[in-house]
């Protein structure tokens, strides 16, 4: 049985070969919860462990941290509060604070993981960002190995002396974490995962086909699906319609155009698909609040004209 994290001096190893653990001192933590950098999400524990045979952790009245488990390749099993979860390569999940649980690598294909215990004023928004509300914060991953790139981020910082800029840089470091883990999730169901990228494929075209008009129906007939279940779909995925999020896409690079060209404003309302230059006014003065003309010329403050030869 493994020892609790709490028990053991840190950072050490802990049993297993190659596998690394932090924790970092009561001393540590007071300091780090005093900063303003790093006081709203504070990484209490971390470490990776590979392919840990014979990996098992019972805490019958939980932790007062929560704790991310993130598995990259095998598989695990435990319990929270009494209801079983599971684990593989690309899964993860948040445990709460105070709840008792227990977890266990798969015997016959034991999981490769890394972990975080996490304390702070945001810790319990972090954890519904990246797992839900619900007690069972399960979340499943795609680009693993940005997340391990992440993992080695976080972990530089604590390899140092606990400086003050290492601890702020924890922080930071696992506030990029989490944000990863929140943009990278899938679904766990394969034709939902197949759906999605149906949507990512037409963002894609999107982005390739601003300078022309683009209709709803265009759009759901290259995700091979019907416009009602295209735009639910859409909607639920990115929170807005796509014809909502087209006219962002365009309105971005009209931004970038005003900020970088010389062009009128009625030039730049073409290049980005609107026919219409007074429909592209209206539209841009709705959505920025403030007319095109009025967008260059603020932007034109704050950039230095070349002096004249």
């Amino acid at each position: 049985m493994k020892l609790e994290a709490a028990d053991l001096p840190a950072p050490m190893a802990d049993g297993f070969p190659g596998e690394r653990l932090t924790i970092l001192s009561p001393a540590v933590l007071r300091r780090a919860k005093a900063l303003p950098g790093s006081r709203g999400l504070c990484v209490t524990h971390t470490g990776r462990f590979d392919h840990v045979r014979g990996h098992s952790v019972v805490r019958p009245h939980g932790r007062p941290e929560h704790v991310l488990i993130l598995c990259l390749k095998g598989a695990g099993r435990g319990h929270l509060d009494g209801a079983g979860w599971s684990l593989h390569g690309g899964q993860g999940v948040v445990l709460p604070p105070q709840l008792p649980h227990d977890y266990a690598a798969d015997p016959a294909n034991p999981w490769t993981l890394i972990w975080f215990h996490f304390a702070g004023t945001w810790a319990e928004e972090y954890a519904r960002i990246v797992g839900g509300a619900g007690r069972h914060r399960k979340f499943s991953v795609h680009q693993i190995e940005v997340l391990i790139e992440a993992f080695e981020d976080c972990y530089r910082h604590v390899l140092g002396g606990y400086t003050d800029s290492d601890l702020i840089g924890l922080s930071t470091s696992f506030a990029h974490f989490l944000g990863l883990c929140r943009t990278s999730q899938r679904p766990a169901d394969p034709r939902r995962r197949h759906t999605e990228d149906r949507v990512l494929r037409t963002i894609r075209f999107m982005r390739e086909n601003l300078s022309r008009p683009i209709s709803l129906e265009e759009l759901a007939r290259a995700a091979g699906l019907s416009i009602p279940h295209y735009s639910t779909t859409f909607k639920r995925q990115m929170n807005c319609s796509p014809i909502e999020f087209l006219t962002r896409l365009r309105l971005q690079k009209a931004c970038e155009r005003i900020e970088a060209t010389c062009d009128t404003i009625a030039q730049i309302g073409y290049a980005v698909g609107f026919n219409d230059p007074l429909y592209f006014s209206r539209v841009f003065r709705r959505h920025m609040s403030i007319p095109a003309s009025e967008y260059r010329q603020r932007g034109s403050l704050g950039r230095r004209r070349p002096e004249s030869t």
